[in-house]
C-alpha cells in the first residue's frame, strides 16, 4: 500500500520530468489531457498543482472542463463561481490573482494553491475556450503566477482541449493502464500532434502498484479565500 509520502515523491519526479522536459524553453503552463473520461486526470492536475505549491510561491490550478467539472470535488471546495463567471466580466484592467473567482486553499504542508474552478456551466465550452479573452487571461496568469496547471476535457470527448493546448508550454498526456484501448491512446496522441500540441510525455495511472483507492488522498485543509491572501511581490 502506497502511503502519502511515496505519492508525493511520485509528483516531485513528474514534477522533475516536466521541469526539464525542455531545456531551451521554460515550462510555466502545463495542461493534462485524458483520451476519455476516469482515467485519472483530475488526480494528476490536482496532485501536481499541490507538489508545485511545495516549490514555487504562486501556483494556480484550473479547470477548464466547462462540460463535466470534478477538481472542486476532489478539492473539497465550491464551483458556485469560476472561470466561466471570470470570463464573462475579465477585461484588459482586471487582476487573476485578486479577483473573487479565485479561492485560496492551503496544503497539510502548509503551502497555498490558488484554484479557479470551472464555474457556472454554459451551453458553448469550446466558442468561450478559443476566444480573445480567455487568451488574454492565461496570459494575465502567466504574468501573476510562477506555475500553472490545467485540468483539460477528454479529447475524445470534445475538443475544448485543443485550444488550451496551443497556449500551453506542454501537454502531459494521462492514460489508464486499466481502461484505456491503446487503439485510443494512438489516435488521441496522433490528434494532439496534429493540433499542434506540445505533447511532454505520458502519465500511466491505475497501475497495479497503485491502486486507485490510494489516490483518493490530497492533501488539503482549509479554504483560505477570505484570509489577506499575499500579493505579488
Amino acid at each position: 500500500k502506497i502511503n502519502q509520502f511515496d505519492l508525493d515523491e511520485v509528483f516531485r519526479q513528474l514534477r522533475t520530468n516536466i521541469e526539464f522536459s525542455n531545456l531551451d524553453q521554460n515550462i510555466q503552463m502545463v495542461n493534462v489531457v485524458s483520451s476519455t473520461p476516469n482515467e485519472g486526470k483530475s488526480t494528476v492536475s490536482a496532485n501536481l498543482a499541490r507538489i508545485c505549491a511545495d516549490k514555487y510561491s504562486n501556483v494556480l490550478l484550473i479547470d477548464c472542463d466547462l462540460r463535466n467539472s470534478s477538481l472542486h470535488k476532489i478539492l473539497k471546495t465550491s464551483n458556485a463561481s469560476g472561470l466561466s463567471n471570470l470570463l464573462s466580466h475579465f477585461d484588459d484592467s482586471t487582476s487573476v490573482i485578486n479577483s473573487s473567482e479565485i479561492k485560496v486553499l492551503q496544503t497539510k504542508s502548509g503551502k497555498l494553491l490558488y484554484f479557479l474552478s470551472a464555474g457556472t456551466r454554459i451551453p458553448n465550452p469550446l466558442e468561450v475556450l478559443s476566444t480573445h479573452r480567455f487568451a488574454k487571461l492565461l496570459e494575465v496568469a502567466r504574468n501573476e503566477f510562477d506555475f500553472i496547471v490545467i485540468d483539460c476535457p477528454p479529447i475524445r470527448a470534445c475538443s475544448d482541449a485543443i485550444p488550451i493546448c496551443n497556449a500551453s508550454d506542454g501537454t502531459l498526456f494521462v492514460v489508464s493502464s486499466k481502461d484505456t484501448d491503446k487503439k485510443i491512446v494512438k489516435q488521441s496522441i496522433q490528434e494532439l500532434r496534429r493540433n499542434s500540441a506540445r505533447l511532454m510525455g505520458v502519465c500511466l495511472t491505475k497501475v497495479e502498484d497503485f491502486e486507485n483507492k490510494h489516490y483518493n488522498y490530497y492533501g488539503y485543509g482549509e479554504d483560505v479565500s477570505k484570509k489577506k491572501r499575499r500579493r505579488l511581490k
